[in-house]
Formats: structure tokens, sequence, C-alpha cells
């Protein structure tokens, strides 16, 4: 014999879960450029500074401002367009030099944190 339940209070339940959908939307970006900002300085600290008078790459590693994709939201992080073209050569290596990856070392090693930092926000916007 089936069963009927009445619950008191679903509509408010709902309401509420909705609303939290929107304080987390609300810090999306801000959790998106704090989590790319760890990653930056992970990549800061895995890249040597040469000693010629040229931009570094160390002083040219940026986050970009929260882009949207199929995929979702995400931020881009690395050297930026006066740099790259020698962050490749250091990232992938050459004919004459083998891979010295700061870019993806630098992501690997400051995930967790990032991941962290950017959990805090969303835990944050949810408590509110």
């Amino acid at each position: 014999m089936p069963s009927s339940f009445d619950f008191d209070g679903l509509d408010e339940l709902a309401a509420k879960f909705q609303e939290m959908g929107r304080d987390v939307e609300k810090v999306d970006n801000q959790a998106l450029k704090a989590g790319g900002e760890i990653i930056a300085q992970h990549q800061k600290a895995n890249v040597n500074r040469s000693n010629k008078n040229q931009a570094h790459i160390q002083d040219n590693l940026t986050v970009s401002s929260p882009k949207e994709n199929d995929d979702g939201k995400y931020v881009e992080v690395g050297p930026n367009k006066k740099v790259a073209w020698r962050a490749k050569f250091l990232e992938y290596g050459t004919s004459k030099m083998p891979p010295y990856p700061f870019i993806e070392k630098g992501a690997d090693e400051g995930a967790e944190k990032a991941t962290e930092a950017m959990a805090n926000i969303y835990i944050g916007a949810i408590k509110k």
C-alpha cells in the first residue's frame, strides 16, 4: 500500500536553495580571481629571473578577467603578451634545451590552495 507524506515548509526550503544559488553566482568572479592569483604566485616561484635588462616573465604573469564558454566560467593564468613568446620556450623546451614547465608545475602545486580559497569564498556566500 503506497504511503503519502505531507511536508510543511517545502516551498520555503526550495526558495532558500534558490537564494543560496544566486548568492554563490554573485561571488563566482571573486572566487575565480582568488584561485587564479594563487596559481600565479606558484608560477612566479617556479620561474627564474635573468640578469638581462628586459621584461622578466616573473613580473609579467597575469590572471585574466573571468571568461565563460560552454564548459563554464574560468580565468587564464600565465604570461602576458609581452613575454609569452619567451615563456613557451621555457615551458615546452626547444631543440637545444629541455622543457622547464613552470606554468604546469605552478598550476599543480597551487591547485589545492586555490581550490580552498575558492571554496572559502563560496562558503562565505552561502553562510550569509
